[in-house]
C-alpha cells in the first residue's frame, strides 16, 4: 500500500510538471450555486484580467443553474473534470468539491460569517482542508479558531478578507442604475428583507407580514432569499414554494422579488435592511445604515449558530419581534440612521479584514499558487495594493 502511495505521488509530480511544460495555466472555478458567483466571481475576473497566461473554467454539481451565468465554452461537468489537468482549483464550500486526479493545487475560500452550523466551533467537523494548499479566511479570528482547532496549518492559512464586498465598500456601484433595474421609478426609501434559509427563519414565520408591513409605511421592497429557498428539498423550504409566495405579494414600482447571484448591489441601494442571522446582515454593516434583526427564536438552535455571533450582530441592529414594533423602528431608523452607527462600524471591522482590497490579495494568493514553488503567504501591504488604479 505504500508502494502504491509513493508510485502515485510520483505520477502526479511528473504529470503537473509535464503540464507547466504548457504556455497556459488552467484554473478550475467551484460554483456550487449562485451565490458562488458572488463569492469567487471578483477573484475570476481579477485572473481574467491580470494573469494573461491563465483560463479560467468553472464546474457545478448543479449544471443546469451554473451553465447559463458562465457560459457553456466555460463549463465542465464534475464528469468531465475528474481526468483533466488543471493547474489550480478555488472552491468556496470544502463540503462540495469536485473530484480531481490531475490538479496541481486547490484554494479554498470561506462564503460567510455568521457562524452557522457549527462552522465557528470547527473542532470534529469533517472539512476537508486537508487537500487544500492554501485556506483563504475573511477575518483573523476565524482564521486563529481552525488554527488553533489543527483544521489547517500555518503554512496553508491566508488572511485575505473578502472579496466579494471590495465594491461595495469603495462605493463603486451605481445606486441609480441599480433603482432603475428594479424597476423603482419614484424617491421612495428602499427596504431590503434577506433571511437565511431555514423553516426556522423569519421567512418562515413572519415573511409575508414583514414585506407587507415594510410596504404599508412608504418602502419600496427588495426581496432577496436565500439561494436554498428555491431548492425543492424541503429541508430548506419546509415544502413552500417560496418562489410562487413571493412573486404573488410584488407590487411594480414597490415589491420586487430579485434572484440576482451577487446582493451588493442590493446593499448598495438599500436606505434599510430586515433579516433574521445571515451573512448578509454583517455585509450591510459596511454601508454603515440601520439593521433590523426580525427575531426568530428557534433559528439560533436549528442553524446550530454562534451565540457570540448573534450577540455581535444584534450590537449593530435594532430587534424586533412583531410586525408592528418592525413598522415602528423602521420609521425610527429613517428618522435617525445615524443611531447605532459607531456600532455597525466596529462589527464591520471586526468581520471583514480590510474590505476593499481582498481582491488584491486574492488575486496575489494565486499568483503564488501558480508558481512552480510556491512560498507562504504575505499579506500585502496597503501601499502595495494599487497603483494606478490597477492591481499591483
Amino acid at each position: 500500500m505504500n508502494l502504491m502511495r509513493r508510485l502515485t505521488k510520483q505520477l502526479h509530480v511528473l504529470d503537473h510538471r509535464i503540464g507547466r511544460l504548457s504556455p497556459r495555466r488552467r484554473v478550475l472555478v467551484e460554483m456550487r450555486t449562485p451565490v458562488y458567483q458572488a463569492v469567487l466571481g471578483p477573484v475570476c475576473e481579477a485572473i481574467a484580467e491580470e494573469i494573461t497566461d491563465a483560463s479560467v473554467f468553472y464546474t457545478s454539481e448543479y449544471p443546469d443553474r451554473i451553465r447559463p451565468l458562465v457560459g457553456s465554452a466555460r463549463f465542465i461537468t464534475h464528469a468531465q473534470a475528474e481526468w483533466t489537468r488543471f493547474d489550480l482549483y478555488l472552491n468556496a464550500d470544502p463540503w462540495a468539491a469536485a473530484r480531481l486526479r490531475r490538479c496541481a493545487r486547490r484554494i479554498n475560500f470561506f462564503h460567510g460569517v455568521a457562524g452557522k452550523y457549527d462552522l465557528d466551533r470547527p473542532a470534529g467537523l469533517p472539512m476537508g482542508f486537508e487537500y487544500y494548499d492554501r485556506v483563504a479566511f475573511i477575518n483573523r479570528d476565524r482564521m486563529q479558531r481552525y488554527l488553533d482547532a489543527k483544521l489547517v496549518t500555518d503554512r496553508q492559512a491566508a488572511l485575505v478578507g473578502y472579496p466579494k464586498l471590495d465594491r461595495l465598500a469603495t462605493g463603486s456601484i451605481d445606486v441609480r442604475a441599480v433603482r432603475e433595474s428594479l424597476g423603482f421609478t419614484n424617491r421612495r426609501p428602499i427596504a431590503l428583507y434577506a433571511p437565511t434559509y431555514s423553516p426556522a427563519s423569519s421567512l418562515h414565520l413572519a415573511g409575508t407580514e414583514i414585506i407587507q408591513a415594510l410596504a404599508s409605511i412608504g418602502f419600496n421592497v427588495v426581496i432577496k432569499l436565500h439561494d436554498r429557498s428555491f431548492d425543492s428539498d424541503a429541508r430548506y423550504t419546509g415544502g413552500i414554494d417560496w418562489r410562487a409566495r413571493m412573486r404573488s405579494l410584488e407590487r411594480h414600482g414597490h415589491v420586487r422579488l430579485t434572484e440576482m447571484p451577487d446582493a451588493c448591489p442590493l446593499l448598495a441601494a438599500a436606505d434599510l435592511m430586515v433579516t433574521d442571522h445571515s451573512s448578509i446582515g454583517f455585509e450591510y454593516l459596511v454601508v454603515d445604515r440601520p439593521l433590523l434583526i426580525f427575531d426568530a427564536p428557534g433559528l439560533i438552535e436549528a442553524a446550530r449558530i454562534n451565540p457570540e455571533k448573534v450577540a455581535l450582530l444584534r450590537s449593530a441592529a435594532t430587534v424586533v419581534a412583531t410586525a408592528d414594533q418592525l413598522i415602528d423602528a423602521a420609521r425610527d431608523a429613517v428618522a435617525m440612521p445615524e443611531r447605532l452607527s459607531a456600532a455597525r462600524r466596529r462589527v464591520a471591522d471586526d468581520v471583514f479584514f480590510e474590505p476593499g482590497t481582498a481582491t488584491a490579495r486574492a488575486l496575489e494568493l494565486v499568483r503564488q499558487m501558480l508558481q512552480p514553488h510556491p512560498r507562504p503567504f504575505a499579506k500585502l501591504s496597503r501601499e502595495s495594493q494599487h497603483v494606478g488604479g490597477r492591481i499591483a
